[in-house]
């Protein structure tokens, strides 16, 4: 299920409110920017300006989310590689202070209109446990090991220094690749579950609210991967290429 609208190229001389009401999807992108809501008649390119956003790199970013040649990670050279990190940062903790904890809210409730002992109930439960413990998990990698990684690469780069990186096991990003496919599927698992095997409760809205809020975050978190998986991770190879033939000079 696509939640996406017709295709439009963003610029900078659109008021960025019909940005937001042509697709309210994106209001997570500018939530992402840590762009506050109040626009007021003001273009995308004064709202970058008044929050000291590079525009280029907001276009880019805004755009990919409905054309997918942006995720060129060619295109994004020209921009330091912690403003992408600092952008998937703040998606995660949208996911980790708001989004996850808005589904488990509706399950909680979801169980309180059904019968406890029902064993799809209790599957569902323990299925939404285990997915929240695995993306935990991913979440926590990539906050404690793959972005300082990214980081310290940045830094010896752009230091034009020599030296190593400080934790000589650090897994590449070719290693750690294969955890978003995982992340992915099990959120996938979840939603068959609850499209197959479970009975409606009394309340039939909530349940088809917590069905859009899962598909809305399945959405979301592949957005969130195509980012890292075409623009970040080519840029850090590039980077660890780059590296490795300073060394060899």
């Amino acid at each position: 299920m696509n939640f996406k609208i017709a295709l439009m190229h963003i610029n900078g001389e659109q008021k960025m409110v019909d940005v937001v009401q042509h697709d309210i999807q994106l209001l997570a992108v500018i939530q992402r920017f840590e762009i506050p809501l109040g626009f007021r008649e003001k273009t995308v390119a004064e709202v970058c300006k008044d929050y000291g956003i590079d525009i280029n790199f907001f276009l880019q970013i805004a755009n990919s989310f409905h054309d997918k040649e942006f995720l060129d990670w060619q295109k994004f050279k020209p921009f330091p590689v912690e403003w992408i990190i600092k952008y998937l940062r703040n998606a995660h903790r949208c996911y980790i202070d708001h989004r996850i904890p808005e589904i488990e809210r509706q399950i909680a409730n979801f169980e309180n209109q059904v019968d406890k002992h029902d064993q799809n109930i209790e599957l569902l439960l323990n299925f939404f446990r285990k997915y929240i413990k695995e993306f935990n998990s991913h979440i926590e990698q990539e906050e404690n090991n793959v972005f300082p990684y990214i980081l310290e690469l940045a830094s010896i780069i752009h230091s034009g220094t020599q030296k190593g990186v400080e934790n000589p096991n650090m897994p590449t990003i070719n290693q750690y690749h294969e955890e978003h496919n995982n992340i992915e599927e099990t959120l996938f698992d979840l939603k068959s579950i609850l499209l197959k095997y479970l009975p409606p409760p009394v309340n039939n809205c909530l349940y088809n609210n917590l069905i859009y809020d899962i598909f809305r975050l399945e959405r979301d978190l592949l957005d969130h991967a195509e980012l890292e998986e075409n623009v970040l991770y080519p840029l850090v190879r590039d980077m660890e290429d780059t590296l490795l033939s300073n060394r060899k000079l």
